[in-house]
């Protein structure tokens, strides 16, 4: 499956009944992600991509918009 999908999908599932978001959205702004949704989405990054996210990846670039997370986690599958 492509992971731009997977993480669009998990993000729709996990967002505020109604919220729509397009994959450049910022999404903290529309309100799809807040923190502990951060953290789920964190979960799921990690075991489904079997990541190690460091804390220090923890940057709002790397999660801004749908296409942000999807760069991170294509750049960290290379590594």
């Amino acid at each position: 499956m492509d992971i731009r999908f997977e993480i669009r999908s998990f993000l729709k599932n996990s967002a505020p009944k109604g919220g729509s978001f397009a994959d450049s959205d910022n999404l903290l702004a529309k309100d799809v992600i807040d923190s502990l949704r951060m953290l789920d989405l964190i979960s799921f990054l990690e075991e489904k991509y079997r990541l190690k996210i460091d804390e220090d990846e923890l940057m709002p670039e790397n999660f801004e918009s749908v296409e942000a997370i999807t760069r991170f986690v294509e750049q960290r599958i290379k590594e």
